[in-house]
């Protein structure tokens, strides 16, 4: 295999697995938050179990996976047309960045969606108060997910076309 093809693979399948991480990470807190979020009256059924664990592990895989296929790729071809490609190993340290504060951002909303929602006087509240605040919370940050991983994306993106090329990051090709 050549070196640019080992390049751009390399790229593609590590975003795609730090993206497979980042969703079992993030899932793993929002299906212990609100389990219901995971099950067929929200999502289609794709697993057997109302484990929050279990649900965790596939969803937090089966809804990541393709997203960072697609960044790996859009970000494996901007490398690509460089000039001088900048190591894998750069672009994938930027990724991983990019992941831990994807994950903190994602359970700072699900976290402040609850608290915010607590402010509503306990009077008010209706008897299913705390699994709707749970499942508004979890379902915030989930449709925020993609939107701050496309910015992330964009992000390495331009980190990428713009970082200036020295020995230690450009490869014999």
């Amino acid at each position: 295999m050549s070196l640019p093809t080992r390049r751009y693979l390399t790229i593609v399948l590590g975003t795609t697995l730090l993206a497979c991480v980042l969703g079992i990470c993030i899932d793993m807190v929002t299906a212990n938050v609100a389990v219901a979020y995971f099950l067929p009256d929200h999502h289609p059924k794709v697993v057997e179990s109302e484990n929050p664990w279990v649900l965790a592990l596939v969803w937090g895989i089966g809804a990541s996976w393709w997203f960072g296929a697609i960044a790996g790729v859009v970000v494996a071809t901007i490398n690509h047309r460089r000039e001088h490609p900048l190591p894998p190993r750069r672009i994938l340290k930027w990724a991983l960045i990019a992941c831990v504060v994807l994950w903190l951002l994602m359970i700072v909303v699900v976290f402040a969606v609850i608290s915010v929602a607590n402010t509503i006087p306990i009077e008010e509240r209706r008897p299913t108060f705390e699994s709707d605040r749970n499942l508004v919370a979890v379902a915030v940050a989930h449709q925020l997910e993609y939107l701050l991983g496309a910015i992330a994306m964009l992000v390495i993106g331009v980190m990428t076309w713009r970082a200036k090329a020295d020995k230690s990051n450009v490869e014999a090709t």
